[in-house]
């Protein structure tokens, strides 16, 4: 596996990790040997263990800073594998690293990608950046046995706009009840009198407009947003400024602690999800296996994922806020979203199909007589 931080880094961690920190192991069970190819700066020291979980972890110096680790770092991976030349699949994360699968074909193995989402169309990155994510598109499209993409829409999409096909694997979810509500008071929050954003703190998730509407919303409820920012900037700035005169409104930064953050989507009155570029989105689906009633931005990708088990928002403040307004005052309404959003979490998104879906494609794709 290349592309990866890690299995559980310590120091950053993303939407990909959290799941093949579950989908590796679980394959490793099943009587597969799993190496996955680590950033060697994503793990403290202590953390830089050879084995875990019955998964081989290989560090990989990551030079070139935020903007080119990932690239760095998966060469210099492939390079490695290239000289052992003993394993049956390569498979690949992001499509930023697409012009990787070129190389990895020298293997003679199959080459598989999980393309994740359309990288191009993301507002953090400038003109270069973008070209260079469209282009590594087209080489995974091209260079790749096989692609993986996580929604039906994101299939169709490269269907319909690359000309290729993939097979469709979502994530998954975990069904979580509160087992420790008294650890959220560590941040000064009580159960049900908190809305919730989890998010990069990027422009294309949404987050100016949910704040302004927020901020106009007549709710005596708090707002926690948590989460970073890769790279930080004017934006965050802005986000901060516009924040600072309504005390309901608190960033706490990025936290670490899953258990913590677990608590924090099992507890919330609601949880807000502005994410618009990408496809099957494994924050919204870890809120619907919390039983958090959720809000989301009105994407083909976000209804895929939730269906009828939410509500949905335009991208407009004054929308936002009478949308707040209205669930703020129903709140068997927020518990009804809650239920069904774990139904629908358990119904579609179980950690067992997934990784059986893996198997399967990794096993098919191994045989010769299939490549």
């Amino acid at each position: 596996m290349f592309g990866l931080r890690g299995l559980r880094p310590d120091l950053e961690i993303t939407g990909f990790e959290t799941a093949f920190s579950i989908i590796a192991p679980q394959l490793v069970e099943r009587g597969h040997r799993v190496t996955i190819y680590a950033r060697r700066a994503a793990h403290t020291p202590a953390r830089r263990i050879a084995r875990e979980s019955g998964v081989d972890l290989m560090y990989m110096p990551s030079p070139g800073g935020k903007n080119l680790s990932a690239l760095t770092s998966t060469t210099l991976a492939l390079s490695h594998a290239l000289a052992r030349r003993d394993f049956d699949v390569w498979f690949f994360v992001n499509v930023g690293m697409g012009h990787h699968c070129a190389l990895a074909r020298l293997s003679r193995r199959p080459v598989v990608m999980n393309v994740d989402g359309l990288d191009w169309q993301r507002g953090k990155w400038g003109p270069l950046a973008r070209a260079y994510f469209r282009s590594a598109a087209s080489s995974a499209v091209r260079w790749s046995t096989i692609l993986i993409t996580d929604a039906e829409a994101m299939r169709a999409f490269y269907r319909d706009t690359l000309g290729r096909d993939s097979v469709m694997i979502p994530y998954g979810a975990e069904l979580i009840r509160s087992r420790r509500p008294a650890h959220i008071a560590e941040l000064g929050l009580r159960p049900n009198d908190y809305f919730l954003i989890v998010s990069r703190l990027v422009p294309e998730n949404t987050l100016a407009e949910l704040l302004e509407g927020f901020r106009r919303s007549r709710t005596s409820k708090r707002l926690i947003v948590v989460g970073g920012a890769n790279y930080q900037g004017r934006f965050q700035d802005e986000l901060r400024r516009a924040a600072a005169g309504d005390t309901r409104i608190r960033f706490a930064g990025q936290i670490a602690d899953q258990r913590l953050l677990d608590e924090l989507w099992c507890n919330c009155y609601a949880y807000l999800h502005g994410h618009s570029v990408g496809g099957t989105n494994p924050s919204l689906l870890r809120a619907m296996g919390c039983g958090a009633a959720t809000l989301a931005l009105n994407t083909v990708f976000n209804r895929e994922a939730l269906g009828d088990a939410g509500q949905y928002f335009e991208p407009d403040p004054t929308r936002i806020a009478a949308l707040l307004d209205e669930l703020d005052v129903h709140p068997d309404r927020a518990r009804d979203l809650g239920e069904s959003a774990r139904r629908r979490a358990a119904e579609r998104y179980s950690w067992t199909s997934v990784v059986d879906a893996y198997e399967d494609l990794f096993l098919r794709v191994a045989s010769p007589g299939d490549r």
